[in-house]
């Protein structure tokens, strides 16, 4: 009929085309949305104990040891605080774990970078023979040498002082190791220009090796700090008094003397944990970093 519009064919090999795209892009889309399905659900499973720990800080005792459970207090309260800074040394054991890890911290960063610095950029006898003796240190069991530490600090009377508790771990093999294999990588005409120009050893330690070295201090000194703060076995085994004991073994002897009294100690537990966390989500970024950096080639 004349003035009305023909109809146009209808293209079946452009529709055939956006079906298997849209088939390709569901193929590609689904695999990554189960994986962030599975990942999601197992964080989500990963921080229950988390919540659980928190909340329970902040419900009434009545609460606490309520059937079912209940998982959002009602209402929240500090009494728990309350109860766990009146009745506990818990000032003084957080003061003995902040002062004895950043004291750990910053003496392994300074020798650990030393000795870093020497195996990896200075010539000296034996070195090579050192090196892998001192990493041969690393296969015997570090619980092999608590007996003879004990006895050391016994016949030097530093047990139950913070002598015994920060000078073994002035310096760890992992620490220098790490720094070692860093320091490899950076520019050997730096140091030789350094020299040439009339610097001395330590001062291209302290100017140009330190700073060059930032991502592994800072990925040696989280760790450090992590790992001293969480120390559990080298306090109970190197004090007795509860003026000395850190964060760890003193809630857990309050534990065993306060067993029905389950919100105090979930509030101390959030206490211990609360410095961890706060340097994990500062400075997560060198957490992945540091599991990489030691494998950095020499």
């Amino acid at each position: 009929m004349a003035g009305r519009a023909e109809a146009q064919p209808i293209d079946r090999t452009t529709v055939s085309e956006r079906a298997a795209g849209r088939r390709r892009r569901v193929r590609d889309v689904l695999p990554q949305a189960i994986a962030y399905l599975f990942l999601t659900a197992w964080a989500v499973l990963a921080l229950v104990p988390v919540y659980w720990m928190v909340v329970s800080a902040f419900k009434a005792q009545t609460e606490n040891l309520a059937v079912p459970p209940q998982w959002i207090p009602s209402p929240a309260v500090l009494d728990n605080f309350r109860i766990l800074f009146r009745n506990a040394y818990i000032g003084r054991w957080f003061s003995n774990s902040l002062g004895v890890s950043v004291a750990v911290t910053v003496l392994q960063l300074l020798f650990n970078s030393m000795a870093g610095y020497s195996f990896a950029k200075l010539a000296f006898p034996g070195k090579t023979l050192v090196f892998w003796g001192m990493l041969s240190m690393l296969m015997v069991p570090g619980l092999v040498t608590l007996i003879p530490l004990f006895i050391l600090g016994s016949q030097l009377k530093v047990l139950d002082t913070y002598w015994i508790l920060i000078v073994p771990q002035a310096a760890s093999i992992w620490g220098i190791f790490l720094i070692k294999q860093f320091m490899q990588t950076l520019p050997s005409e730096l140091f030789d220009a350094a020299r040439i120009d009339g610097c001395s050893e330590p001062g291209i330690y302290w100017r140009i090796a330190l700073p060059l070295s930032w991502p592994a201090l800072a990925v040696l000194g989280i760790f450090t700090f992590v790992g001293e703060w969480n120390s559990f076995f080298w306090w109970l085994l190197f004090t007795n008094s509860q003026a000395m004991r850190n964060l760890q073994v003193g809630l857990t002897y309050y534990r065993y003397e306060n067993q029905v009294d389950w919100g105090p100690i979930m509030a101390g537990t959030v206490i211990a944990a609360l410095p961890v966390i706060v340097v994990f989500f500062a400075f997560q970024r060198y957490f992945l970093r540091g599991l990489t950096i030691g494998a950095l080639k020499g």
